[in-house]
């Protein structure tokens, strides 16, 4: 009789946990019984996402902002030069700016888009360093901003 009690017990115990398992999946479901279709992305999907929103509407577009950032990076650099959160944060806006043209300038015009980036991937990475060394910084970015520039008139000049 003991084990008969102790059993019905167990099997009364185990019941309502299924129950109220349950009843968590009915209370999370909304009560209409047509449900939209979720859409699963990836990281990369939402990133690549994210880079179409973020591309200008045309190259010369895309070439303002990331001489703007330049110009807001050699600020820095000539306003607090000590302070490397904003060098990071200011070095961080250019990388942006250019990721968002950068896919176009390779696929369009690769030569001038390697002459770019010799100058300006350097820049990129000494922001990124926990103490960026102002003193390398200044004639990278002074190049970068030279054939920012450069490119610039060319792309006007040949739109």
């Amino acid at each position: 009789m003991r084990k008969f009690s102790y059993l019905f017990a167990v099997m009364v115990v185990m019941l309502l946990i299924v129950a109220g398992c349950g009843a968590n999946e009915e209370e999370a479901s909304p009560p209409n019984t047509e449900q939209p279709e979720e859409q699963v992305t990836t990281e990369g999907e939402e990133e690549a996402a994210k880079q179409e929103e973020e591309k200008p509407a045309d190259l010369s577009s895309g070439l303002d902002e990331v001489s703007t950032s330049l110009k807001d990076l050699q600020s820095n650099i000539e306003t607090v030069p000590q302070d490397a959160d904003q060098l990071k944060t200011a070095g961080k806006d250019v990388e942006e700016k250019w990721d968002a043209i950068e896919e176009q300038i390779e696929e369009q015009h690769p030569e001038d888009y390697k002459n770019i980036e010799e100058s300006l991937y350097p820049l990129i990475d000494e922001t990124k360093k926990d103490e960026p060394d102002v003193e390398k910084m200044k004639p990278l970015l002074t190049d970068t901003m030279k054939k920012i520039d450069a490119f610039k008139e060319k792309v006007s000049s040949g739109s």
